[in-house]
């Protein structure tokens, strides 16, 4: 069977006018993740990413550290990997969850200054967009956003043939998506889930022909291992 190393891509920067960045703690996580990978012996036929700089830029810092071992083929951007506008889902709907609840405006000012104000916000504008009655022509749904991420999977799979070992760098919300794939979840419990995957976090898929399955999640020992405590984030 192949593998699918889905990685979540390192901490960006949070607060700051350019979030896509990774921060000086995202370096090092990367950096930390790509020894762990020569230390266990992993080698890798195929590396992908979406377009994101958070995302490049885990997979040029990881791949750096692997000192020549990336194939010839090198990085494939794949846009399929981007994760969702999560800030312009916001935008779209804060006006109807005003309507409903107007201390809402109070956590606006911060919302990315200040990370309570923020998921409070956050969390109740995805749930509102992935139930699909908040939709808006022009602007990417949940079901769009999960077909195009099945999309991604597929084709990477067909490009790939059997007993390869595929790195993936993405997001959260795209690695959610690709267990909903494998495990069948509701839409609900799928974007719950992506608030639970941490930076830099490996998830394995294996597949075989048509077969498609989870063989572990959101593991995270590369960083555990340090015993330091601000390796583990979620943002």
């Amino acid at each position: 069977m192949s593998e699918i190393y889905l990685i979540r891509h390192a901490q960006a920067s949070f607060g700051r006018d350019n979030y896509d960045k990774l921060s000086a703690l995202g370096i090092k996580q990367a950096e930390i993740l790509g020894n762990y990978f020569i230390r266990v012996g992993l080698k890798f036929h195929a590396f992908y990413c979406g377009s994101m700089e958070r995302q490049i830029g885990t997979a040029k810092s990881v791949m750096s550290r692997l000192r020549g071992a990336e194939p010839s083929s090198g990085l494939r951007i794949a846009d399929e990997f981007n994760e969702y506008d999560f800030q312009s889902v916001i935008k779209s709907l804060v006006p109807h969850m005003i309507r409903e609840d107007s201390s809402i405006s109070e956590a606006l000012p911060n919302i990315y200054t200040d990370r309570k104000a923020f998921q409070r916000v956050f969390e109740q504008a995805i749930l509102r967009w992935i139930s699909g009655r908040y939709d808006l022509p022009g602007a990417e749904t949940w079901q769009a956003f999960s077909q195009r991420v099945r999309k991604g999977v597929n084709r990477v799979m067909e490009e790939n043939g059997p007993k390869k070992k595929i790195a993936l760098f993405t997001s959260g919300g795209v690695v959610s998506a690709v267990m909903q794939m494998a495990l069948g979840l509701s839409d609900e419990g799928t974007i719950r889930l992506s608030w639970q995957i941490r930076n830099t976090s490996v998830s394995i898929l294996k597949y075989s022909g048509k077969k498609f399955g989870l063989s572990s999640f959101n593991s995270v020992a590369h960083l555990e291992i340090r015993n330091e405590a601000e390796l583990l984030t979620y943002r």
